[in-house]
């Protein structure tokens, strides 16, 4: 498996919000329907208090498989995604953009694809919108740092992890499961 350039992953898109500065502050939009053809039900946000926090890698399985447009609200993350559609042709190959409080920039992840990020500045706020309810009982955790996907987690952290995170399984366990 492979890092590849995001514009190899069918699907992933990657959207510039409007920002606007002011000696009040800034104004930013981070929803807007005209961007996505999606009916989005769900709204989440994460805190890490941790530089270095790892979230992921989560996806969610069978009639309560995700799509997720991810924006950082205060900080900074490296994002990751890996391709799980089993007919892609960038099948088990990951893809990774910074996303952070200056950019501007959100990423859409198509249902079919674990996602993850690691938190490169104190209280990282991140948003998440869904177009499925999550379900943990439906929920699946690939290993973050698992072999056969090889990715490249930033180097000099100190990572911080859930537990639910260090256990998670491998990409070979996972398609076994498939089966």
């Amino acid at each position: 498996m492979a890092k590849r350039s995001i514009k190899k992953f069918f699907g992933i898109k990657i959207l510039r919000k409007p920002f606007h500065s002011s000696d009040l502050g800034y104004f930013s939009e981070t929803y807007r329907g005209s961007w996505l053809k999606r009916d989005f039900v769900q709204d989440s946000i994460s805190m890490s208090r941790k530089k270095g926090t790892i979230r992921g890698l989560h996806q969610q399985k069978g009639k309560k498989v995700q799509a997720k447009l991810i924006s950082v609200i205060k900080g900074s993350i490296q994002d990751y995604f890996v391709d799980l559609r089993p007919n892609s042709k960038t099948f088990g190959d990951y893809g990774s953009i910074k996303l952070d409080d200056k950019n501007n920039l959100c990423l859409f992840i198509p249902k079919g694809f674990a996602h993850g990020f690691i938190s490169l500045k104190t209280n990282t706020i991140v948003s998440y919108k869904l177009d499925n309810y999550y379900s943990p009982k439906d929920e699946i955790t690939i290993l973050w740092n698992d072999p056969d996907i090889s990715i490249k987690w930033p180097e000099k952290l100190q990572y911080t992890l859930s537990k639910k995170d260090e256990e998670g399984i491998s990409l070979k366990k996972y398609l076994s499961e498939l089966n």
